[in-house]
């Protein structure tokens, strides 16, 4: 080590007043640029750990809450029947039956469905063409018999374009299936 040292100090003093200034200001680019990095990744570490904290805390809150959600679970699972929830397959079949039911023919989009733990959530677009009011408000009432198992999310009425009396209608449904039948 020592003859490194040595080597340095006989290169330094062979240096011109110029060359050891440039070099100076060399050292004190590297060591700025290396500080500057050393010094983002502890602001980074130190955010990172602040929003682990944070999160932390968040998921502390839902266990510490616990207890009540189980609470809310078991009285919102007292007030639904199992046997009666919709899978996927089953909601677009049986919004289908209800709308051939009342005598109307309907263009049903593909399920849309978002699972959860405790259960699956299903959303199903319908469009119905050219009905009159009467035909609508019997649908509805249809739909509306099946709650809490089919909700109406929204309903978007539009007159027809051909004939102002008749009504172009698209419901947004939405369903749910327990994963658990024996909750």
């Amino acid at each position: 080590m020592s003859e490194f040292k040595d080597k340095l100090r006989a290169l330094y003093k062979r240096m011109s007043l110029r060359e050891k200034l440039l070099s100076l200001i060399f050292v004190i680019v590297i060591l700025f640029l290396w500080s500057n990095s050393w010094l983002s990744r502890l602001s980074d570490g130190n955010a990172q750990r602040k929003l682990t904290r944070v999160e932390l805390q968040t998921q502390q809150q839902w266990l510490d809450r616990s207890e009540l959600f189980t609470e809310q679970l078991a009285v919102a699972l007292e007030r639904v029947d199992p046997s009666k929830t919709f899978a996927a397959a089953q909601l677009s079949g049986h919004v289908d039956n209800l709308i051939r039911r009342s005598g109307l023919s309907a263009d049903i989009d593909p399920v849309r469905t978002r699972e959860g733990e405790i259960f699956n959530d299903h959303n199903l677009r319908v469009r119905l063409g050219r009905i009159s009011i009467a035909q609508l408000i019997q649908i509805n009432k249809l739909l509306q018999k099946e709650t809490p198992y089919i909700n109406i999310q929204s309903v978007r009425i539009q007159k027809n374009r051909r004939n102002p009396m008749q009504l172009d209608v698209r419901y947004e449904i939405n369903s749910f299936d327990l994963k658990d039948p024996n909750l």
